[in-house]
């Protein structure tokens, strides 16, 4: 696959047949940069062997996955993209939960633990890839999950003590019979994320899961992980929002990082069946929830305004402060 470095986005608004890459087994997938050196997808983990090769003809040094351990190890596929990956959990120490000050590793530093390690020169081939130039590539993907037990904890406890005391009962049936908690996720996105709405989660987001948005921005800040991959499930919640934090420091407008975000209506089309049964069916969510409406961002942006004024302000708070930003910036320019 061709890709064309010196096409660059509109200044205006953002246009899906400019950023998107035809990956067919890789839905949601398009460049984020001018440079082609961030890309944002769904999860790789469905990648057929032919487009495995496709996608590394983009050279990604390091995918930023903002799932769980256990969700990515459930999710289904054959994560053909991930036999020549070093997979890395992220550990945030504890106490850096919340959004303040949680990017001050130098007291509690941050820990990666490997989940499967591959070293350069023992690198496995993709076999059935009719290429040798890529045979030895190794990347890492670093999962960072946003959904910490204070995530959970802070928004569960919104709701009435008796639902919390009646909750119980679905901790009981999950543990009983390993669920991977599934009812009691049910249950908690009935009593919370429904009533509360995407945008309210979206909020909910950058004021908990902090740590995480900061140790992903620091990671794109190190050229040695460029060019690199951002996802999520779908690619359109956890990795927006990181997304419109790294365009707003690009300097893109508020109109463009709403566009942006709201191409993922397109981007997820093929899939629609798919992400309404993951989202719907599976969680208990409401429809709204499978979307990518520009209002949800335009929400959020405001909301960053008018509680920090500028989207740096906000990063700042969060530890990622104006030397960081620049670097961030500096890594994607070269």
């Amino acid at each position: 696959m061709v890709i064309n470095e010196n096409l660059t986005p509109a200044a205006g608004t953002p246009v899906w047949k400019d950023l998107a890459l035809p990956i067919e087994t890789l839905p949601n997938l398009r460049r984020v940069d001018s440079r082609g050196r961030l890309y944002r997808s769904s999860r790789q983990d469905l990648l057929s062997r032919a487009d495995t090769e496709r996608l590394n003809d983009l050279g990604i040094r390091s995918v930023l996955d903002f799932r769980s351990k256990s969700e990515y190890k459930a999710a289904s596929g054959d994560k053909i993209f991930d036999q020549n990956s070093s997979i890395l959990e992220v550990i945030i120490p504890k106490g850096q939960s919340s959004a303040k000050g949680i990017c001050d590793v130098s007291t509690k530093p941050v820990k990666m633990k490997y989940l499967k390690a591959i070293k350069n020169k023992e690198a496995p081939t993709l076999d059935g890839c009719n290429s040798t130039h890529h045979s030895a590539i190794t990347r890492k993907r670093f999962l960072l999950d946003f959904f910490k037990f204070h995530f959970v904890w802070t928004v569960f406890n919104r709701i009435p003590l008796y639902k919390r005391l009646f909750s119980l009962v679905y901790l009981i049936v999950d543990i009983l019979f390993r669920t991977h908690f599934r009812y009691f996720i049910r249950y908690f996105a009935k009593e919370t994320l429904n009533p509360a709405g995407l945008l309210s989660t979206y909020i909910d987001m950058i004021e908990l899961s902090g740590a995480q948005i900061c140790l992903a921005l620091r990671i794109l800040s190190d050229p040695a992980n460029l060019p690199a991959m951002v996802n999520c499930a779908h690619g359109k919640d956890r990795t927006g929002i990181v997304i419109a934090m790294v365009l707003s420091l690009l300097g893109k407008s508020d109109d463009y990082i709403a566009e942006e975000y709201a191409l993922s209506e397109i981007g997820l089309d093929p899939i629609r069946s798919r992400v309404h049964q993951e989202i719907v069916e599976r969680t208990n969510m409401d429809e709204s929830f499978t979307h990518a409406k520009r209002e949800t961002m335009d929400g959020l942006l405001q909301y960053i305004h008018k509680t920090y004024s500028t989207v740096p302000n906000y990063l700042e708070s969060i530890g990622f402060g104006r030397e960081d930003q620049e670097k961030l910036l500096q890594s994607l320019r070269d």
